[in-house]
């Protein structure tokens, strides 16, 4: 393993879709806790990044790092990049319940040549009705949409970043699309975004339905 990646989940309290959406009961486990201990079994290290003291308060101790107020995941991450110590930074949103390690392997794996390889973001084909999609060609993004093409493959809550990425984030404006609100539509304008087909097979807590079905499962 290499020793400068490192994982960081963002995780806010005031989820637009699922109220607290971070500390739903997942077997009577807050649903942070449970990623957390999941992901912080492969091997990395992991911590959350939040702005809430009622998440932090779930979590071990040593295992979160403070916030403020962010737009988005990733500004979250690029908020405290002076406490990250390393060169590979990946994100892993916090309700992706089942992610394996082969998932974030596949993206800590992913790079290249870094004048080529700035970032990645992880998506398994298919066409999910209601979730984004993203459009890829040649091993890029080429877009993200919500919207309901009738095609395209899964975005996936895991992405990779090279510093350079994060530094400059705060930086990459005037190319948001404002009625999707996808944070990936603002990076694919700046820096070659990979696209990285990953072996996810659990799911992502987004909508109501999600969290039925994950407690059918129980």
């Amino acid at each position: 393993m290499d020793k400068s990646v490192g994982i960081y989940i963002p995780a806010r309290i005031g989820s637009t879709r699922l109220k607290e959406k971070m500390l739903l009961d997942i077997k009577g486990t807050p649903l942070i806790r449970v990623m957390y201990d999941n992901v912080s079994s492969f091997g990395y290290p992991t911590k959350v990044v939040t702005d809430s003291e009622k998440i932090a308060s779930v979590l071990p101790e040593d295992s979160f790092i403070m916030s403020g107020e962010a737009e988005n995941g990733t500004a979250r991450i690029a908020s405290i990049l002076d406490q990250i110590p390393h060169d590979l930074i990946i994100n892993v949103q916090g309700d992706m319940l089942g992610i394996t390690k082969d998932v974030v392997d596949r993206m800590a794996n992913s790079y290249g040549s870094p004048a080529i390889d700035f970032c990645a973001v992880g998506y398994k084909k298919g066409y999910p009705k209601g979730g984004v999609k993203i459009l890829h060609q040649n091993g890029h993004a080429a877009w993200f949409t919500r919207s309901e093409i009738g095609y395209g493959d899964q975005t996936l809550g895991i992405y990779a970043y090279k510093r350079i990425v994060l530094q400059q984030y705060s930086m990459l404006v005037g190319c948001d699309n404002k009625k999707e609100d996808l944070e990936q539509s603002r990076i694919i304008n700046y820096f070659p975004l990979k696209a990285i087909e990953v072996p996810f097979k659990g799911i992502e807590i987004d909508f109501e339905k999600d969290v039925e079905k994950v407690a059918k499962d129980i």
